[in-house]
């Protein structure tokens, strides 16, 4: 059966900050409460140690790691494998792929172990060769298969039977003669490779028996001579009784040979991890339809169709909160379906094929729009998940003391306060005084931990990272160090601007380092502290009050 649950994930931007992660979380509650099923929190980047005191401080888990939500093969494979065992019979090999209506099933050892694929073409291309009157083919006589697998194929009773195990070539006759012309007819340089398709002849039976014949058919379960029996087993021949006439015994015959003599072992094999867009071109190549998927023990643990293929991301739902934007978004964003979004910040969404539920408002946290959810619904929020919305809300107001926060986020936090009995001003210092985000973080992991990209006019790419701090000691006691550095990072991601906001939550102020294109800092509308530092009093949001000041001069160069 293919995998048909949608899985539902719930993922913020790129370098998570507190409101993000919280959100995630608080929205997979929510959702759960609306009894939609298979719903994951998950963020897509590591997150800085405030927010993790926050998750343990209210015993909620961290949302699971997802670096990106490509289709992979996992998505559209069968997990009901079906397949058939490389001793087994093509005769039941066959049937099975008539019943599945597949044209090719993968092959097996006794421990499902992936040996290779029999495909219906290249079977019956083989079982149908006419190489002569010897061949193996259809109007040939010679049979590859083993006396175990002649009983099961024909349907029969093992009257005698020596060495049933052991696979060998067996020239088939029918004897529908008398028994002169039953002399001449068959060969006597190897009898030990001859297999007699008989009736109730004892005159046959005894002369198949004095030429050392491997195995005498007997068809339409006639009895057999205790005579015949007696001598047969004195001579170690095999005898099997079957209810099938001799032409059904005839065609049978060709398909008692092992499914492992016909498959084919050089088929494009893949993994449950492959990327569904980086195996494409191989699929599409191939003539065949159905493909093998193995694990790294070399199981087989499902097969996929080359029609599910499409399908790739149909069963993975996304709904994207604290951003909207899919550079910010986690990798392979476009490939999966976007059903909904909760977010705070301006709408730079690509437009999408079906309808999404969008939920996007001027308030200072997405936790407040979520929290908001809970009460049109009338639902009660749970204590820990109180908690890591408040510290959402705090940490992206600023205790309210950002301009981006309203009375709806000033009214949310004082719920939230009641559920959790946690102050927030004694929640705040809490937070803030977990240390210092720059003395404990090289510069590029201390840039990239609550960074925002930007493409503007489709000519601008920057970034710009904030990071809040109790004072700016600590910053200026790596100015130089940050500065440098600053550089760097502008350059190895060709950014035309990169900017680090510094904010003393204490002062309500912030500094920027800034570097890129000197056309763009000799323009910033801010007051210089020193080369590349800027004073920004009484700024504290990125988004805002930077942002805006930063597009506008952007459009003025361009």
């Amino acid at each position: 059966m293919k995998k048909e649950q949608i899985q539902t994930i719930i993922i913020g931007h790129k370098n998570p900050d507190t409101d993000s992660v919280s959100a995630s979380c608080a929205l997979a509650e929510f959702k759960r409460r609306m009894n939609v099923r298979n719903v994951t929190p998950c963020r897509c980047g590591m997150v800085g140690e405030r927010t993790e005191y926050l998750f343990r401080k209210f015993n909620v888990p961290l949302p699971v790691l997802k670096s990106d939500v490509y289709p992979r093969v996992r998505d559209i494979m069968m997990e009901e494998t079906f397949s058939v065992n490389e001793n087994e019979a093509l005769f039941f090999a066959l049937a099975k792929l008539n019943n599945l209506l597949i044209s090719r099933i993968p092959v097996v050892d006794r421990k499902k172990r992936y040996r290779g694929m029999l495909s219906l073409f290249s079977m019956l291309g083989s079982i149908l060769h006419t190489g002569g009157e010897d061949s193996s083919g259809m109007t040939g006589r010679n049979v590859y298969s083993s006396l175990d697998l002649i009983v099961k194929v024909l349907e029969g009773e093992a009257v005698s039977l020596f060495d049933s195990g052991v696979e060998q070539q067996f020239s088939v006759y029918v004897a529908a003669m008398n028994v002169e012309s039953f002399r001449e007819h068959v060969p006597y340089n190897n009898p030990e490779s001859l297999a007699i398709i008989v009736g109730d002849r004892t005159d046959i039976h005894l002369q198949a028996i004095n030429l050392g014949t491997r195995l005498i058919i007997v068809t339409g379960a006639k009895k057999v001579d205790p005579l015949v029996l007696q001598v047969a087993k004195e001579r170690n021949i095999s005898i099997v009784k079957t209810p099938l006439d001799s032409a059904t015994v005839v065609r049978r015959l060709k398909f008692s040979t092992p499914v492992r003599e016909l498959m084919k072992n050089n088929v494009e094999c893949f993994r449950p991890d492959d990327r569904l867009k980086d195996i494409k071109h191989l699929v599409m190549a191939d003539s065949d339809d159905i493909f093998p998927v193995i694990n790294r023990n070399g199981e087989l643990c499902g097969c996929f169709n080359r029609t599910d293929f499409g399908r790739g991301g149909e069963n993975c739902h996304l709904i994207l909160v604290d951003h909207n934007e899919f550079e910010q978004s986690v990798e392979g964003v476009n490939d999966v379906n976007v059903i909904e979004v909760v977010d705070h910040h301006r709408f730079g969404m690509p437009p999408q094929n079906t309808p999404i539920k969008i939920n996007c408002d001027i308030v200072g946290s997405t936790c407040t729009l979520i929290g908001e959810m809970f009460e049109m619904c009338r639902f009660s929020i749970p204590k820990n998940i109180a908690g890591i919305m408040q510290g959402g809300i705090i940490s992206d107001t600023l205790l309210l003391r950002s301009p981006t926060s309203c009375e709806r986020d000033r009214r949310m936090l004082e719920k939230l306060e009641k559920i959790t009995g946690v102050k927030s001003e004694e929640l705040m210092h809490e937070i803030f005084s977990i240390g210092s985000v720059i003395a404990k973080n090289e510069p590029e992991k201390l840039f990239l931990a609550d960074s925002k990209n930007f493409t503007h006019l489709e000519r601008f790419n920057f970034t710009i990272s904030q990071v809040e701090e109790v004072s700016f000691d600590e910053f200026f006691n790596r100015e130089t160090v940050l500065k440098e550095a600053a550089k760097d990072f502008a350059v190895k991601r060709n950014l035309d601007l990169f900017g680090l906001l510094v904010t003393n939550v204490e002062q309500e102020n912030s500094i920027l380092l800034a570097s890129g294109r000197q056309e763009i800092l000799d323009n910033l509308p801010f007051r210089k502290l020193g080369e590349n530092l800027y004073d920004l009093p009484g700024v504290l949001s990125r988004k805002k009050q930077l942002l805006p000041q930063i597009l506008r001069l952007l459009d003025s160069l361009a």
